[in-house]
């Protein structure tokens, strides 16, 4: 089981769910761990406690690298939070490094985002069955928009990141909010977005 130290004394590890349905959902457990790690860390920095959520964000990147594939947006969103962590212990061009870093791998990720499935809808709601009439191929069409859109606000808080400005709002609770109960391409993605530092330590 794949597990990043959080201090000397403890680790942190996601729950180790069913590999095949993990599989079928195209999700590794490595990829449930690095969310909790991300939340966690999230959580430590709101709290003010740098160092730990520090901690966790380079063990998340470790964990990442290994992992993850270089265009999947997670990395960039890894190699941003320890950019962060940098910045936060007074590491200006180290950080900055990483930030620019992130912002390339970001923008390396094309190709993943369009390898994205849209999440499943009901086809047999009135609402998709207008929207199949009305709009051919939208059924598609408008989720991968979604994901796009989604994309692009992911590379906006990064360049906020590169700036040094924080967030105007707690992402965390927005991705609390809302996360999938399962496992599927969105949420691969939304997690990037949301789990992004926030960098509060600049504000």
């Amino acid at each position: 089981m794949t597990t990043v130290s959080k201090n000397r004394s403890e680790t942190i590890a996601a729950p180790i769910h069913d590999p095949r349905l993990l599989e079928q959902a195209g999700w590794t457990n490595a990829e449930v761990i690095w969310e909790q790690i991300q939340e966690t860390a999230a959580e430590c920095e709101r709290g003010g406690d740098y160092a730990e959520a520090s901690e966790l964000w380079f063990g998340g990147l470790e964990l990442a690298r290994e992992h993850l594939p270089r265009g999947d947006p997670r990395v960039a969103a890894s190699v941003a939070n320890v950019g962060v962590a940098r910045r936060l212990a007074g590491d200006a061009a180290t950080a900055n490094r990483l930030l620019d870093e992130a912002l390339a791998l970001w923008d390396t990720g094309e190709q993943w985002i369009k390898s994205l499935k849209p999440a499943a809808m009901a086809r047999s709601s009135t609402f998709h069955l207008r929207l199949q009439t009305r709009h051919p191929g939208g059924y598609h069409r408008f989720p991968r928009e979604r994901c796009r859109t989604l994309a692009r606000e992911g590379r906006v808080v990064l360049a906020a990141r590169r700036d040094g400005l924080p967030d105007a709002s707690d992402r965390l609770d927005r991705w609390r909010r809302e996360r999938p109960d399962g496992f599927n391409d969105w949420r691969k993605l939304l997690g990037a977005v949301l789990l992004i530092a926030t960098d509060a330590g600049d504000g």
